[in-house]
């Protein structure tokens, strides 16, 4: 089994290198040599995992946090679009919300369930927006959520809680906007908080945005809060850990194939935790695209 390890080593508070090694020794010792890339800048993944793509590799593997595996992702797909070789994560970020959907437990748990070469084929999303089009496998938020993200990045340190300090933060400056929205060719209007278009249950490591969507069903999964005030807003929040946020007056969800979105004002996008393009935006699914080790 030919292996290859794309590390970040400055994911989870610099703990990418050391994460890699103990994995490189549980792979070893089940005969498994596997190589080690390092990214040296950000972006840098999207280079190694394309050019990964046209070798024998029987495993690409992430070792980080959700924005290096969308990095990973989004190279992938520039060096072969029919995804050959199957990807496995060794979550080692801040989040970590995506690798949380598979209930990845110890590195021995997880690097044996890459040694045991099972794979699930889990959708992907293709997001086009003016000027470019990027792949994201957990979620693609605008509007209040993007700027909590935003936010976060500078208490980063402080892993899952730097969520919490963007929303306590963000919302002082809470505002509405109006929103044109096509969910497969139905139209909507709405005086508009965020929208957040989900591959998966969770988001800022455990918090359930989209408590019923499934990485395989070929949907995405589109929640929507409408405008609400900050009173409102923070009492809410607490709901958001068990998925009940969904039951406040002000939200909804909705599944889809196809998402258009377009907000009055431009909008930056954040998928997976990175922010890349803004709106408008055309989203759509790509249903079992990618083969994960599971």
């Amino acid at each position: 089994m030919k292996i290859l390890m794309l590390v970040n080593p400055n994911a989870g508070q610099k703990k990418g290198t050391a994460t890699a090694i103990q994995a490189a020794i549980i792979f070893e010792n089940s005969g498994i040599k596997p190589e080690i890339k390092y990214s040296q800048k950000p972006g840098e993944m999207i280079q190694l995992s394309q050019n990964a793509l046209h070798e024998s590799w029987d495993g690409i593997i992430a070792v980080g946090g959700d924005g290096t595996l969308f990095e990973i992702i989004n190279g992938m797909m520039q060096g072969d679009e029919s995804l050959p070789i199957p990807l496995g994560i060794i979550p080692v970020g801040t989040g970590n919300s995506f690798s949380r959907e598979l209930k990845l437990k110890s590195l021995e748990d997880t690097v044996q369930r890459i040694i045991s070469g099972n794979t699930i084929k889990v959708d992907l999303g293709k997001c086009e927006f003016p000027g470019g089009l990027f792949y994201f496998i957990n979620l693609l938020g605008f509007g209040f959520v993007a700027d909590v993200a935003n936010k976060a990045n500078d208490f980063k340190s402080l892993g899952a809680l730097s969520y919490v300090i963007g929303v306590l933060i963000i919302t002082a400056k809470l505002s509405s906007y109006h929103l044109e929205l096509e969910i497969d060719g139905q139209k909507y209007e709405r005086d508009n908080c965020f929208v957040e278009i989900c591959n998966s249950t969770k988001t800022g490591g455990d918090m359930l945005m989209a408590p019923m969507a499934k990485i395989d069903d070929g949907l995405l999964d589109v929640i929507i809060l409408n405008k609400i005030n900050r009173r409102r807003l923070l009492a809410a929040f607490p709901k958001i850990f068990k998925g009940t946020h969904l039951e406040l007056p002000e939200a909804e969800a909705l599944k889809a194939k196809k998402i258009v979105a377009r907000p009055e004002i431009p909008k930056i996008l954040t998928p997976d935790g990175e922010f890349k393009g803004q709106t408008p935006i055309t989203v759509t699914v790509l249903p079992q695209k990618i083969k994960i080790f599971a």
